[in-house]
């Protein structure tokens, strides 16, 4: 299982990773406002155009149509063989078995869902290692991986870069059509785990889970 937080300057690149389905991709291109989606999406997605040997052969199809008396294909294969035309290639998906050994899932925070119900946007943020001192890389390298969260990290007053923002109902489509269509991303709602978790008696917390533990 690897999982990503939904604040994460790479989420959107993480939950697309995945994707093997080409319509979909194609369909996140031109459904989306938000660049960053279209971006990965057209990075994921590979178009062969066709050879002049294959227009011919297509063509040929298409040209029984309009001859009376002809028969030979099926109306099914006719219509395949416009769409072939119309497209001018095939479309299939770069690193098809990228990750393929492994589930993905996404962490909801509640601030997250809080963006999606009241239709903002939320940042996409990440400790602002670049401008660190280096006492304050140190405090990071040793103290980062016990925290592992933007917004506590914050709050113990360091410094919080904001990458980019993105309209939430834009990253929840995305969530939720790539779940629809691969199975993927799971999600998990993180913080609702560190509020119901038996942990928090032990000074411990929730960070992940095996792949029994999520929502797909």
């Amino acid at each position: 299982m690897i999982m990503l937080a939904d604040w994460h300057p790479d989420i959107i690149e993480f939950i697309i990773s995945k994707m093997q389905n080409p319509r979909i991709l194609r369909y996140l291109i031109e459904n989306t406002n938000d660049e960053a989606i279209k971006k990965y999406a057209q990075e994921k997605l590979k178009f062969t155009p066709l050879t002049q040997q294959e227009i011919d052969m297509y063509q040929g199809i298409v040209n029984y149509k309009q001859i009376p008396g002809t028969g030979g294909f099926s109306e099914k294969i006719i219509k395949d063989a416009e769409l072939k035309l119309r497209t001018g290639g095939t479309y299939s998906v770069h690193n098809s078995e990228f990750l393929t050994g492994a589930n993905i899932s996404v962490t909801l925070t509640k601030d997250f869902m809080e963006a999606v119900e009241n239709d903002a946007e939320y940042e996409l943020r990440f400790p602002d290692v670049e401008s660190y001192t280096q006492q304050e890389m140190n405090e990071y390298n040793e103290g980062w991986y016990k925290v592992g969260d933007v917004r506590e990290w914050a709050r113990l007053g360091y410094k919080v870069r904001t990458y980019r923002k993105i309209k939430a109902k834009e990253l929840w489509n995305l969530i939720n059509i790539c779940a629809t269509y691969s199975a993927e991303p799971g999600i998990f709602f993180i913080d609702n785990a560190n509020d119901m978790t038996n942990a928090k008696a032990y000074g411990q917390q929730v960070v992940a889970t095996n792949p029994c533990g999520k929502v797909a």
